[in-house]
């Protein structure tokens, strides 16, 4: 969602003569309401809780906003000063409103600017103009609106990436759901963060780490909605590139492959780019032609009829593009070593008969194999040494420099003698843990070996390896189960709900709708919370009936215990033991909300809610579940309860929804039931 920053006076205000002007009734009767209309998000310094930084915040919104709305109707010295310092940082995105009738002109400094009138007694009659001025200002082509950049055309622009803070303990939240694998967290993260000031470089922290768990589909969504707000940015073109040209891969549909082309079009049009994101541009438009070079093959049964259908200009295509990025920049190794990699199949193709058919005649099939010999020669030594640098710049430790030390090793594939040399190098380049890296890695090895070009030595490094990389976890035909339910009823609660006498019934209940989903033969995995009653009785059974689990705390384990339980010490001891043995999931490191959203008004339970279903989502199951002891209340007690669990699941349109009746809780003489799906209409 694009922003807006309104710079206006606070409360009623006098004009030079004596004259109120209600400006909170002003915002809400026209700028909130425009605001609204053209679906922006954002506010006035008014919207900042933390005094101590509301100056460092109020620059930070100036100069980030996609919009501004300034209203300049009286003579206002904190108006005047932040409108001076979004026409200084800022080419254009500033709308100047101002109210009549009133004693104060408009300064001479700004008397040629453009601005909309509107009457301070009747401010809403000029919201449609309002709103058509706010369109048009977003879409407009025009150069600056700004007076300084029109006096001052060669100063530069301040980009707003530069200078965006975010905060520590986001990062910290970040780094800790990518150190859990959590892709569900991340997504989490990326709903939270809309509106926050430091949106847009929080979703690209977010993105990148979605693309090092493999959640391609979350990624997506998150660089496009950093494209869709800024869309040359450099950063969003790389990452979609990426990620539509394995969409293509999945689907096969050809705008896929196009839409990846675009964006790396828009980083080579882009004059800011680097020679380094050129070639990074240039190599992604080479691997664009490799994938489509290997569609055309790698369903073949036999390595004879794989090598004859790969030999075409595809080939020759990717191989030129990669080498063109590599000569762009001789430090950017990977481009370098895929033209290494591409070439080296060449010559091996060229030995077979189909080579002279991808030409035009033999005496041009047999001049570009010789020219090839030379290159590929040259790119030997130079490709080596671009690989050393790059580890000796890189240091010790990185994520590039993983990816440095692996492309040590893939050049060590195409030009070392002794097989084993070749299997330690991977083994020392390749994390234990990170079956990310050595998927990656793995790919080309088994291009290698598909062509029957060092098959033996390819084959040989993929057995090794896999045998030592952790494997991503994934457990076919999973139904991921999240249980919900009532909290045991407290000493003294006025409207009876789950009494405390009616556990064995709730055991009952929820052992038949277990013992039923384990009977229809899926491995079956439940995430549940642990707070008394259903929660700490899912586990039990669980653990009782061999069905794995996971507690899932929006805490950690001991705030959460000396929250929820109070005097229900039985129930906290059951607590104890259900964590004794295995550490919960837990998605705080403090009770409450993070300080990166206290004043959100989102509930800390609520959003703990959130993360449990979004974990169920991203869980690669092949059937999410939500089984609810609710009594079908939709309001139910407090935010963050059994309603508001089922209102999200089903909102999601994913979940099969399934409630066991906890008015059979109430019951004298009540029997378990099968789970049922809710009433139609809501919850």
């Amino acid at each position: 969602m694009q922003q807006a920053f309104i710079i206006r006076p606070f409360g009623t205000k006098k004009d030079s003569a004596g004259r109120e002007v209600d400006f909170e009734r002003i915002h809400l009767e026209l700028i909130a309401r425009a605001i609204e209309a053209v679906g922006l998000g954002g506010g006035t310094t008014g919207k900042i809780i933390d005094a101590g930084n509301i100056r460092e915040d109020m620059f930070g919104l100036i100069l980030e906003a996609d919009l501004v709305i300034c209203d300049i109707t009286v003579h206002n010295a904190n108006v005047f000063y932040e409108l001076g310092i979004r026409h200084a940082l800022c080419k254009k995105g500033t709308v100047l409103i101002k109210g009549t009738p009133v004693a104060d002109t408009t300064p001479f400094d700004i008397l040629t600017d453009r601005y909309l009138e509107y009457n301070v007694d009747t401010p809403g009659k000029k919201l449609d103009e309002l709103v058509e001025v706010i369109r048009a200002t977003l879409a407009s082509s025009r150069e600056t609106d700004s007076p300084i950049f029109k006096m001052l055309p060669t100063l530069p622009e301040l980009d707003p990436a530069t200078v965006q803070v975010v905060p520590i303990d986001f990062t910290e939240e970040v780094a800790r759901a990518k150190a859990a694998k959590s892709a569900g967290w991340l997504r989490l993260l990326a709903s939270e963060v809309t509106d926050q000031r430091f949106q847009w470089p929080a979703l690209r922290a977010i993105g990148k780490a979605q693309w090092q768990l493999a959640d391609y589909v979350g990624a997506r969504r998150t660089w496009l909605r950093v494209r869709e707000a800024v869309p040359d940015d450099l950063d969003a073109n790389f990452a979609l590139a990426n990620l539509l040209e394995r969409q293509y891969r999945g689907e096969k549909r050809a705008e896929l492959l196009e839409a990846s082309n675009q964006a790396i079009a828009a980083v080579l049009a882009d004059k800011r780019s680097t020679a380094d994101q050129r070639a990074e541009a240039l190599a992604l438009h080479g691997r664009n032609l490799k994938t489509l070079w290997r569609l055309d093959f790698q369903s073949l049964n036999t390595v004879a009829d794989r090598r004859e259908k790969a030999t075409n200009r595809n080939l020759v295509r990717s191989y030129e593009t990669y080498r063109k990025a590599y000569l762009v920049d001789l430090n950017h190794f990977y481009s370098g070593l895929a033209a290494l990699q591409m070439g080296v199949i060449a010559l091996e193709l060229a030995l077979d008969p189909p080579w002279q058919d991808a030409f035009e005649d033999s005496e041009q099939a047999t001049a570009y194999e010789s020219e090839l010999k030379r290159q590929v020669e040259a790119l030997r030594s130079s490709v080596r040494l671009a690989v050393n640098a790059a580890i000796e710049r890189l240091g010790k430790a990185g994520s590039d420099r993983v990816w440095a030390d692996i492309g040590r090793a893939d050049l060590l594939f195409l030009t070392e003698e002794r097989d084993q040399r070749v299997v330690q190098a991977y083994r020392d380049a390749v994390p234990k843990s990170d079956s990310f890296a050595w998927d990656a890695a793995k790919g080309q090895l088994q291009l290698f070996a598909s062509l029957g070009i060092r098959a033996a030595r390819a084959t040989l490094i993929i057995g090794e390896l896999d045998a030592y990389v952790e494997p991503t976890k994934s457990v076919p035909g999973l139904h991921l189960v999240v249980a919900v339910g009532h909290r045991i009823d407290e000493p003294g609660r006025a409207a009876p709900r789950f009494p405390a006498d009616r556990e064995q019934l709730a055991c009952a209940l929820f052992r038949s709708a277990l013992a039923k989903l384990k009977a229809s033969g899926s491995a079956l995995r439940i995430l549940a919370s642990a707070a008394p009653g259903t929660d700490v009785i899912v586990h039990e059974l669980c653990n009782e009936l061999g069905i794995e689990n996971s507690v899932c705390l929006p805490m950690p384990q001991a705030d959460f215990a000396g929250s929820v339980f109070g005097g229900l010490d039985g129930w906290r001891r059951r607590f104890f033991e259900l964590v004794k043995d295995r550490p919960p999931l837990c998605l705080g490191d403090q009770v409450g909300l993070p300080r990166w959203l206290q004043g959100s008004g989102i509930d800390p339970w609520e959003r703990g809610n959130r993360w449990v279903l979004e974990m169920a989502q991203t869980s690669g199951a092949s059937k999410i579940t939500l089984l609810a002891l609710w009594d079908g209340n939709a309001t139910g007690d407090a935010r963050g309860g059994t309603a508001d669990m089922v209102r999200i699941a089903e909102k999601t349109g994913v979940f099969d929804v399934q409630v066991i009746d906890a008015g059979q809780l109430l019951t004298t003489g009540g029997r378990a039931t099968q789970p049922t799906s809710p009433p139609a209409g809501g919850t």
